[in-house]
């Protein structure tokens, strides 16, 4: 680094007080005619993998195939949220709630619409279901001001993946994946680098336990575990635009020499219409359906990677010499899944990224994932992940991991209303700007929180930093206190 970007670096976080209040300045000042830009599934064409799984029941919901816009309820003193997360899981809706909104639900029907059903669901609060055309619908509950929803109710990700199985071998095992694919009547879906782990699909849940039965007896041989795989979503909060003021940013130029990586385990991006193509690798895909769903607007990777950005040049970098790692493990909506995480840790940490930001989180603890976070940990990586943005106090993976650092959001210095308190090791601004096809957006989120703290680390490391000095810096400066 020259002089002047090492003087840059000293002045960073006394300005990024300075940065943080300027965004939170222009989500108010924009806040009247701002217009909500969340990605939704795609209703229209074949259905997503999510909304496959979750088109049965939950404890409060039940949905017919033959009747998929009716519902089925039997509810007695749920809280607000439960409900929700539950409604969302059956009926794939995307639902935003205003902040603070609470209450206990009783309701108990059979088979009505969603205008005759919300209303025993919501009593006194006011809610709008929007239909994007193409892109599915956006349940938003509310006091007053359907603007005011900007809180993401996740569904109910503590369920396995239906007709999946993860098969780890052993490291003696000649068998290949297609091999165990014929024996077990499976569809291989992905394979980890050294053929190992290997994630199937099945017809039926009665060709898993079929196949769950050849494999056990394979245990002693070939097959070192059987597991289930489980979604992964990203914790995103609504964008809205924020165009007043703001004049189109400078390109980004990458500088010319050693570079420190950030790996940005997320959706697939877009290559047009952003001002950082300069410092961005090319992309690796985890998954099949990184492309389903994906429009125009920007995408959840173009959001935290765009928010990087404007950080970094909000506080006088023009110049870069970082560079961003796409490793794309879920499509359009949000929706990845454990297994592809883990293999992108792995890739990420073969490759010698010493920095690793993962915006996503899921309810149920992966024997997979797990390993391959303890083995890019121990290998040198730092790795940050989001907390999720539901205060529920219930762990979240990957942030719950050990060898993981979990950042949770703040908002006017504390912790955000919105955002999980369990697995947090570090707290940081949750608001961020970025710049995308000739407009600006704002979007918020312990993954907007997440992405400041790995960029933060990449100019520690870039400095001279070891990572483990960088993360303890990081630790320092933003620590989370409850």
């Amino acid at each position: 680094m020259g002089l002047i970007a090492q003087q840059r670096y000293r002045n960073l976080f006394a300005r990024a007080a300075v940065i943080f209040g300027l965004i939170t300045a222009v989500w108010f000042l924009n806040a009247s005619d701002s217009a909500s830009k969340t990605p939704v599934k795609d209703a229209a064409k074949e259905e997503t993998i999510l909304s496959q799984a979750f088109r049965k029941s939950t404890e409060l919901f039940s949905q017919s195939a033959n009747a998929p816009g009716k519902l089925d309820a039997t509810i007695q003193d749920a809280s607000l949220r439960t409900v929700l997360r539950q409604l969302s899981t059956v009926t794939g809706w995307r639902i935003f709630i205003e902040p603070g909104l609470s209450r206990l639900v009783n309701a108990k029907f059979k088979n009505l619409p969603s205008h005759e059903a919300l209303p025993l669901i919501l009593g006194s609060l006011n809610y709008a279901l929007v239909s994007d055309g193409k892109n599915g619908q956006r349940l938003l509950v509310f006091q007053k001001d359907q603007k005011a929803a900007t809180e993401f109710v996740r569904p109910d990700l503590s369920k396995p993946i239906p007709n999946e199985l993860i098969v780890i071998l052993k490291k003696g095992s000649k068998l290949t994946p297609e091999e165990i694919a014929k024996l077990i009547g499976g569809k291989v879906l992905s394979v980890s680098k050294d053929g190992k782990a290997i994630r199937f699909s099945f017809e039926s849940e009665d060709a898993v336990a079929e196949a769950r039965e050849t494999l056990a007896k394979l245990l002693k041989t070939d097959v070192d575990s059987i597991q289930d795989n489980y979604y992964v979503v990203s914790p995103e909060a609504a964008l809205s635009v924020a165009s007043r003021g703001l004049s189109a940013p400078k390109n980004m130029t990458a500088l010319p020499g050693d570079a420190t990586t950030i790996a940005m385990i997320d959706s697939a991006l877009h290559l047009d219409g952003i001002n950082y193509s300069d410092v961005l690798l090319d992309a690796v895909y985890f998954t099949a359906d990184a492309d389903r769903g994906l429009t125009s607007s920007p995408s959840h990777a173009d959001s935290m990677i765009g928010s990087s950005i404007t950080f970094l040049q909000s506080a006088g970098y023009d110049e870069l010499d970082i560079r961003y790692l796409p490793l794309v493990v879920t499509d359009a909506s949000g929706t990845g899944d454990a297994f592809s995480v883990g293999l992108a840790i792995h890739h990420a940490s073969e490759a010698g990224v010493r920095v690793i930001n993962i915006p996503l989180c899921g309810d149920v603890y992966s024997p997979y994932l797990a390993d391959a976070v303890n083995v890019a940990s121990r290998n040198g990586a730092i790795i940050y992940a989001a907390t999720g943005n539901e205060p529920t106090n219930q762990p979240t993976y990957p942030a719950s991991y050990d060898g993981v650092i979990g950042v949770t959001a703040l908002e006017n210095g504390r912790v955000a209303p919105y955002a999980n308190e369990k697995g947090a090791d570090a707290a940081i601004a949750g608001t961020a700007l970025f710049h995308y096809n000739g407009s600006w957006y704002l979007t918020s989120g312990t993954s907007v929180s997440t992405t400041y703290a790995s960029t933060l680390t990449a100019l520690e490391v870039q400095n001279g930093k070891t990572p483990a000095d960088a993360q303890e810096s990081l630790l320092v400066k933003f620590p989370y206190k409850r």
